[in-house]
């Protein structure tokens, strides 16, 4: 006897190619059985999902989860399992300098899968702006750091912020490429330049060049739709040459909706264009907690939804391509038979409905369509969503 089954949903799994009514058997923690009807006399508890969107466990590629160790840090669960996210990742809140503290107090605590991206830095977000981290970037520490972690760190990270390409320029890049190769790891890097900085175009267009040249396949560019200086895609429509290479490459496009670093006329050029995201995440942090613009992954989910992709389309960049990304594709991402129960249950609420791009709310997309998250399965338990998903 099965010790769960969901049943009646409208299962979309992109990664085997599923989008039909399948009922969902979970025995042990793991998926047990997909078929089109399965009798709720086989399982110990059914859960009716009839009209209702089931999916993999989202994974949230960029968030900032560690309170307390950095004050950029949110309680993992609160935009984890909370809001339909059974896997978040920490992108470079931390270094090797802090890591540990993150590891021991913060990871064990929560229901959510945390995976995490290091910082160059030493104590990577912990002070803000990490400028003088650099002159104690330590390649050494940070790759010990990385082999004692091997299960938990996925990447290595650095920020192309003004002070950065000002104060250290070309070595910058070095640097973090060279940690990322030796740690055969693979390298994100946020793009866009704090609005208050005056980083001149004449130092900032060469550095993003250099910087796009050497980012490999499996690497990371975040932020892919900034409307800041230093973004990828500019106001009025052009982009670096070097970033076609790089999408050829292989380079991954992460969205990383945040509240100052997406842009939707950004994003509408590069759709145009078709410079897809590869994945959408939140870029999660306490700054944008309680921001007027309520953020959660379901929301940036529907942003997209608005801007004309479709259901299968934003699943599929929030299950299967941040878990390939991760080199979690065998345990997360996808509801194949034997892999760990992480689903995400949703209502698709159709209505009129208004999205942000940024903390000033000035600009507004009417959608047609918002998810709403209903419930999380974490390796076969059930967790309720908190209702943090409407703009």
């Amino acid at each position: 006897m099965y010790d769960l089954l969901i049943k009646g949903g409208e299962l979309i799994d992109p990664a085997q190619g599923i989008h039909e009514k399948r009922d969902i058997a979970i025995s042990k923690g793991k998926i047990a059985a997909l078929e089109g009807e399965i009798a709720s006399s086989q399982a110990k508890k059914t859960i009716e999902a009839k009209g209702k969107i089931v999916t993999p466990g989202l994974i949230d590629l960029h968030v900032h989860c560690s309170p307390i160790i950095t004050k950029l840090g949110v309680p993992p669960d609160e935009i984890g399992v909370s809001t339909g996210v059974s896997t978040i990742v920490d992108c470079g809140s931390t270094g090797y300098a802090n890591f540990e503290g993150f590891k021991k107090f913060i990871i064990p605590q929560a229901k959510t899968d945390i995976f995490a991206l290091l910082h160059v830095v030493p104590t990577g977000h912990a002070v803000q702006p990490e400028n003088w981290g650099w002159y104690e970037a330590n390649p050494e520490a940070t790759l010990q750091t990385v082999e004692e972690n091997r299960g938990l760190i996925k990447g290595i990270k650095m920020r192309a912020i003004g002070s950065v390409i000002e104060q250290q320029g070309v070595k910058a890049i070095k640097l973090a490429k060279k940690i990322a190769n030796e740690a055969k790891l693979p390298l994100m890097v946020h793009f866009g330049i704090w609005i208050d900085e005056k980083t001149p175009q004449s130092q900032v267009d060469p550095f993003m060049r250099e910087l796009l040249s050497t980012m490999d396949k499996g690497d990371i560019i975040t932020h892919i739709y900034t409307s800041n200086l230093g973004g990828l895609i500019k106001p009025d429509g052009t982009v670096y040459p070097e970033l076609w290479d790089a999408i050829k490459r292989g380079v991954v496009l992460d969205v990383a909706n945040a509240i100052f670093n997406f842009s939707f006329d950004i994003a509408r050029k590069g759709l145009e264009k078709g410079i897809l995201p590869t994945t959408l995440s939140t870029d999660f942090a306490n700054v944008n907690l309680n921001s007027p613009v309520v953020l959660s992954l379901v929301v940036t989910m529907s942003k997209f939804l608005a801007l004309g992709l479709s259901l299968d389309q934003v699943i599929e960049m929030t299950t299967i391509n941040p878990a390939l990304t991760l080199g979690e594709e065998e345990r997360r991402g996808s509801l194949k038979i034997g892999m760990p129960a992480d689903i995400s249950i949703f209502e698709l609420a159709a209505g009129d409905f208004t999205f942000y791009d940024r903390r000033e709310k000035t600009n507004i997309l009417k959608g047609k369509y918002q998810l709403v998250p209903k419930l999380t399965i974490k390796s076969g338990i059930e967790i309720e969503a908190a209702p943090r998903y409407r703009d």
